[in-house]
């Protein structure tokens, strides 16, 4: 979606993500400057290699050197240098207002890497909000009260 939005010029767009997808999203405004109305991102990682320890992590083993030697065996059998991927250096191209969400349970992003893509957004228009109940999960249906009366808010202004 957001290399057709790009190409085709098209106006009004407002890109939501969770994980993976508000990471996608970022790269995406930062490589092919894509110009949103708003972006709605939620638990987005900080980097390739905090996402790969936050995976490790949950599964209770201590994520160095193994997130390390994951990552680096992966850049060498996908051909690319996954170190460098990092939404949160990413988030310094956003020039749109952003409503980041980030769950406080959350085992697989932290709350430095969440406070590194928000302070690395350069809008004064954005707000983080922390969901209290819930993890590394879809807000709109855990907390679903606070999910819509915040992105109802976000999406009127």
């Amino acid at each position: 979606m957001t290399l057709f939005a790009a190409k085709e010029k098209k106006k009004n767009i407002i890109l939501w993500g969770i994980s993976l997808g508000a990471a996608t999203i970022l790269k995406s405004i930062k490589d092919y400057d894509i110009r949103p109305q708003k972006i709605i991102i939620e638990c987005p990682f900080g980097s390739m290699l905090d996402a790969t320890r936050g995976r490790i992590r949950t599964m209770g083993i201590p994520p160095t050197p193994l997130s390390e030697i994951l990552l680096f065996w992966g850049s060498l059998e996908r051909h690319f240098w996954a170190f460098d991927h990092a939404p949160a250096e990413y988030a310094k191209s956003v020039k749109c207002p952003v409503l980041l969400n980030w769950g406080k349970n959350d085992k697989r992003v932290t709350i430095e890497e969440t406070h590194q893509i928000f302070n690395n957004i350069p809008v004064a228009a954005k707000k983080l909000v922390i969901f209290e109940h819930s993890g590394h999960q879809s807000f709109c249906k855990n907390e679903k009260a606070l999910w819509e009366k915040e992105v109802s808010s976000f999406l009127k202004q």
